[in-house]
């Protein structure tokens, strides 16, 4: 799917590809070292690029997974995906994770990425997203409040960054 960011540029976002793996894996490295508000700390992602197919094809393959990634100038600048359990009583439920480039921050991907998940995960016949955030993360969960997501609660001391707690809200939105 084509769309225009807030500044005119062109951006493609469309389901991941084995062949995303290699730049998926500079993607990640580059975001984890861009943000603290990642779960990952620098150098944490370990997957080699064999690995990094490997997951991927496992998403294709599954009905309980889905991932999506924006290009702009043929460069990564977003992802976004969820995961839900195999368990009947709980598959309804999908946790989402995404991230953008801070150099694409308030540009519109946050947005544009929340419109494809949310339908995906409807065509998919999952009934809920679900997603923790960093309290302190007001940018991020100004977009989830825009998208209709709710606080369900908080974990105290949720996160550790920077030698200091931070809690996480936990937010949710029935599709």
């Amino acid at each position: 799917m084509e769309s225009k960011l807030k500044d005119g540029r062109s951006v493609i976002l469309r389901e991941v590809q084995v062949t995303d793996a290699t730049l998926l894996l500079d993607y990640f490295e580059r975001v984890n070292l861009e943000s603290n508000n990642l779960l990952r700390e620098p150098g944490e992602y370990t997957f080699t690029v064999s690995d990094e197919r490997k997951f991927i094809r496992r998403i294709i393959q599954s009905t309980d997974e889905f991932m999506a990634i924006v290009y702009c100038d043929d460069e990564l600048i977003g992802s976004i995906g969820y995961r839900c359990s195999h368990l009947k009583r709980i598959a309804h439920r999908g946790s989402l994770g995404m991230s953008v480039r801070k150099d694409f921050n308030g540009l519109g991907i946050g947005s544009l990425m929340m419109e494809f998940i949310m339908e995906k995960a409807k065509v998919a016949g999952k009934t809920k997203l679900e997603l923790e955030v960093r309290a302190d993360n007001y940018g991020a969960i100004h977009l989830y409040e825009k998208y209709g997501f709710e606080l369900e609660g908080t974990i105290k001391s949720g996160f550790f960054v920077e030698e200091k707690y931070v809690d996480l809200l936990m937010m949710g939105k029935f599709l």
